[in-house]
Parts: structure tokens; sequence; C-alpha cells
């Protein structure tokens, strides 16, 4: 009897069979794939942000390979990084998990399949060249470079050089790197490159 109190007083988590039917035409891993629904469960059970270390510890892994699972879907578009403001009107980030569904559901009586955008390793090559994990900010700003801004991923890479080269670990230093770039039309690294050759040779 205690053993079915304990399972009723758990309480359950609720999640699409739309996630379990079409994961193979997914571009997700299957550890991305747990690390999305301990997201679900933590959103469903708990309130305000969910603690990603709590979380990792929850499936066996370190924390750091727990925020790269995070990074990779947000790359991956299966979930959001959003920022809400709490009661006391502080800004507070949230996780949307609404992208996944919303591309497997049937669009016009066909199903929708996920096409995988480019993989990069920008997230885990910052974090280990800053030599820690990264946070959701942080994430969001790269996540805006990407998509929003549209830097190519070697030109991160190659304003993160740049960074580590100066002994500046800092996403708003390699902000600056880029905003000097686009600001010379420097758009790809071979064009950085040539300018760079170029002053030298003055």
């Amino acid at each position: 009897m205690d053993e079915l109190n304990r399972y009723l007083t758990a309480g359950q988590t609720n999640l699409s069979n739309l996630i379990f039917q079409h994961f193979s035409e997914t571009n997700l891993t299957q550890q991305e794939l747990v690390a999305y629904l301990y997201l679900s469960f933590w959103q469903q059970n708990y309130p305000g942000a969910p603690d990603l270390t709590v979380l990792a510890q929850m499936m066996k892994i370190k924390p750091n390979d727990f925020f790269i699972l995070i990074n990779n879907l947000i790359q991956k578009q299966a979930i959001q990084l959003k920022s809400q403001e709490d009661a006391n009107g502080r800004m507070q980030d949230e996780y949307d998990l609404a992208p996944l569904i919303e591309r497997l559901l049937p669009a016009g009586g066909a199903k929708t399949v996920v096409q995988p955008p480019k993989q990069t390793d920008v997230f885990s090559e910052i974090e280990v060249e800053f030599g820690r994990p990264l946070s959701p900010i942080e994430q969001q700003t790269i996540q805006q470079w990407l998509q929003v801004d549209h830097y190519q991923p070697d030109l991160i890479h190659l304003a993160l050089r740049e960074a580590v080269l100066n002994q500046a670990y800092s996403l708003r230093y390699m902000d600056r790197i880029l905003l000097n770039w686009e600001k010379r039309h420097l758009t790809t690294v071979q064009q950085v490159q040539a300018a760079k050759e170029a002053n030298n040779g003055l």
C-alpha cells in the first residue's frame, strides 16, 4: 500500500506521442531526446527556470555535458531560449519546448519531415576555450550570431581565436571583433585574412 501511495503522490509527466512516434524523423540523438524529456519533466513539476545541474545529476552525466546537450537542442531548433519577467520584475530565462512538437505536427495531411540544419561545434568550442559552461544568456548571444546576424561559424571560430590570443575570454570581446569585421564588410574568413595581410604589408 505504501508503494502504491508513493506512486500516486509522485505525480505524472505528460508527453506527446508525436515525440516517440516520429523521433526517427528528427535530427536529435538519443541523449538529446532524454535531455528534452527532462526539461519537460521540470516544467510540468517545478516552478521557475530549470536547474540544469540537478537535471544533469538525474541523467547521471556531468553538468557541462548537459549544457552541451541543451546547446545542441537550441541549435537543432528543438527548443528555444526565452527571457520572461518574473513576479519581482526580474528577467528570467526559460526554455520553450514547443518548437519540436510544432515541427512534428502534420501539415496539410502530410507529415512534416524535420530537415537537419547545418551543424556546428561553435558552442562546445567556446566552452572548451573559456574553460567553463556557457550561461543561458551567452547561449542566446551565440544563437543570435548564427540565426539573426548570420555570422558564418568559421568567422565565429576566427573571432574566438583572436579573443584567446588576447587572453580575453568573453563573448563581449568576440562581439566587438565580429562587429568590427561587419563594419568593414568582411564576412568570410578569407576576407578577414586578406585584410590582415594587406595591413601587414603597409
